[in-house]
């Protein structure tokens, strides 16, 4: 077991003295600099901190929770001896006034029972294969912040039995022989035990800290000095390389997003959810990467332009493990440029012009130099209508799928495209100043029809544009919940550190925040992505939304009047619609898929399961293609195929189609509409 001075012996009684032999070396005492810093960062969050003075009064109780959370997340480690061993009311108190040795003693007792699962694992490996019962009908609960605690150490054992079961199964089906899976674990857990034994005082001050700074909300860290250039994925999530957003999830990386123009965005088999299970360089071995730290992983997967990274890849404990090959690569702007294209809908032929918004993008550089052909979203968009006006397309649909925001200039600027002038957005300080930006330009790009197509994945910046299209009524915002980021960041020099904190919030002229809420669409489709995984919802302390005054400015037109009949016609035409149909159909077997709390620790009920499940996806997609007159697929494996080396035709796309077939039902309802 580690090694550690432990001063507050009674606080963990009978817990701390079993785990009296240490394997490891690790000093992990708070240091004196660690007791001035905590008092630092605490005093600044609440002189600074947008939510210091209401929120965090409120979740300061919580703190000793949140603390718990981050340690032990999985409720695998602690019991409720140990919890009942501690005053964790008092937890926020000792922080503020840097007395951290009861929470370095309760992170030093998880470090103890994460090398002794480790010890069990590699002990039951020895056993080879048949140490390992997977014929029972055993199931393992999925265990998170809201599960009890434990009773007691047997109970963490037979918890960690099941855990190694279900390892070996997700190996096991994805088509590792038994031996194979073995040499798999051992190694998996021989490295994670290493990396254990390099635990750092930092790791140490920063679990505590952001724990405690997460009562404020969940964009509010730390960054420590050792990790402020490496690990700025605390403040971005953006990984160089390969064009990904990236979180810890249990003992998995997940996939959080996708950075428009980037490698991974363009190869397109990545993908949200999505957990990075190895990574490998070039032609080396793949490296099994479960269980690392983020700031590790990140730092395998980072690289040369123009160098190969090899991904292994799993969508959910059961999907199939993935081998993709990326090539990395920086952002180019040209990849993440608005892009048009036009298709005809409606039994009267409606031409409606579709522009495809990746980023909202501005090449500062390029604009301060004085160059007057610099690239921006504004610039390229006002081109691109040009175009669709001269060839005669009756509306556009603004495409922000996907679209995670970016310069919020350009947000504003761009919606200043579609309006005379006005306001646009709200920005509240958490000084209480509220600033207003807008539109100034009387000049009017495009007067006609419009429609913006967003998803769960449409954030920041897109949020403030659908919103505005929603408020001045200036077109239909289409598609599912926006993801609900509406809070402004800033970096504060801490020390050698940076303090990462929330000064600001967005608001809409009506007054309602995009915080949490997000936006939410006139005619909602089924999403791809669950809220209760993606999205400012999805994060336990995100600040709540609330409104402010609505600023005075004049809607241009009220199309929710017209919503019933477009609702009606839509539910009738996606009835028989093939495309439309086979995307509810997928959405809903996902969702059925992840709502289970339990897993099966039995290898042929896993394996059936998995064969069932790929067997619905095959027929709901041989349904689509005998519905379009196509050629059926013959087995999963070539619906796998087509879907990685598919590059989808704009009609092929469901939702971006029936977007422009509800814009062309608002046309004919309204002809006033037209282009002017």
């Amino acid at each position: 077991m580690f090694a550690r001075h432990i001063r507050h012996m009674t606080v963990w009684a009978v817990s701390c003295l079993v785990l009296s032999v240490s394997a490891f070396a690790i000093e992990i005492d708070p240091s004196a600099t660690d007791r001035r810093l905590a008092q630092a960062i605490t005093k600044e969050l609440d002189r600074r901190h947008l939510a210091s003075d209401t929120l965090f009064s409120a979740r300061r109780p919580l703190v000793g929770q949140l603390i718990l959370d981050a340690i032990d997340p999985g409720r695998a480690f602690l019991t409720e001896q140990d919890i009942a061993s501690i005053q964790v009311d008092a937890l926020p108190t000792q922080i503020e006034t840097g007395n951290l040795d009861t929470v370095y003693d309760l992170y030093g007792l998880v470090l103890d029972r994460t090398e002794e699962r480790l010890q069990l694992w590699l002990e039951i490996l020895k056993g080879g294969a048949e140490a390992i019962d997977l014929t029972d009908d055993e199931s393992l609960a999925l265990r998170d912040t809201d599960s009890a605690w434990l009773s007691d150490r047997n109970a963490l054992q037979t918890l960690w039995r099941q855990q190694l079961e279900n390892q070996a199964i997700n190996l096991l089906l994805a088509d590792r022989t038994p031996d194979d899976m073995v040499a798999a674990l051992e190694r998996r857990f021989s490295s994670q035990l290493n990396r254990l034994e390099q635990t750092r005082g930092d790791d140490v001050f920063t679990a505590v800290i952001n724990a405690y700074a997460r009562a404020y909300d969940p964009h509010t860290s730390y960054l420590p000095p050792a990790d402020s250039e490496t690990f700025n994925i605390n403040m971005s999530l953006s990984l160089q390389g390969i064009g990904a957003v990236l979180q810890s999830e249990d003992e998995f990386t997940k996939i959080v997003s996708l950075i428009a123009g980037g490698p991974a965005e363009l190869d397109g088999r990545l993908k949200p959810a999505d957990r990075i299970l190895g990574v490998g360089q070039d032609n080396e071995p793949i490296q099994d990467v479960v269980g690392w730290r983020l700031d590790e992983v990140v730092q395998l997967i980072r690289g040369p332009k123009g160098s190969q990274v090899r991904l292994e890849v799993q969508s959910g404990d059961d999907g199939p493990h993935r081998e993709i090959v990326l090539i990395r690569d920086r952002v180019q702007l040209e990849e993440q440029s608005a892009k048009k294209d036009v298709i005809n809908v409606g039994p009267d032929n409606r031409q409606i012009g579709v522009i495809t918004i990746p980023t909202f993008y501005s090449d500062f550089q390029a604009k301060q130099a004085g160059d007057p052909n610099y690239r921006s979203t504004t610039r390229d968009v006002r081109r691109i209508l040009g175009e669709l006006r001269a060839e005669g397309v009756d509306g556009v649909v603004v495409d922000l799928r996907n679209n995670g925001g970016g310069s919020l200039q350009e947000a504003y600027e761009l919606f200043g495209l579609f309006i005379r002038r006005g306001p646009v957005v709200q920005i509240k300080s958490a000084g209480g100043r509220t600033d207003v930006r807008g539109d100034r330009d009387p000049d009017i790009a495009w007067n006609g029809p419009m429609a913006v197509l967003v998803n769960r994945l449409s954030a920041s910046a897109s949020e403030i544009f659908a919103g505005a299209v929603q408020d001045y009524g200036r077109g239909l915002v289409i598609g599912s919940q926006t993801f609900g980021k509406g809070t402004v960041q800033a970096l504060l020099p801490v020390n050698d550190g940076q303090l990462k904190l929330t000064i600001a919030k967005f608001y809409r002229i009506s007054g309602q925040s995009t915080q949490h809420q997000g936006v939410i669409p006139d005619i909602t489709f089924p999403s791809a992505f669950d809220p209760d995984e993606i999205g400012e919802s999805a994060l336990d302390t995100a600040l709540p939304w609330d409104q402010i005054r609505s600023l005075r400015y004049l809607p241009m037109d009220t199309p929710q009047a017209r919503l019933a009949t477009l609702i009606d016609r839509h539910q009738t035409r996606i009835a028989t619609d093939p495309g439309f149909k086979a995307l509810l159909e997928r959405t809903q077997q996902a969702r059925r898929l992840s709502s289970s709390d339990e897993i099966s620790l039995n290898l042929e009920t896993r394996r059936n399961e998995r064969a069932s499940n790929n067997q619905a996806a095959l027929e709901i997609e041989n349904t689509r293609r005998a519905a379009l007159g196509l050629e059926p697929l013959e087995s999963f494996a070539d619906l796998e195929t087509e879907q990685a080396e598919d590059d989808q035709p704009i009609t092929e796309d469901a939702s971006l189609m029936e977007s422009a077939r509800i814009l062309a039902d608002e046309i004919l309802l309204n002809p006033g509409l037209a282009v002017r």
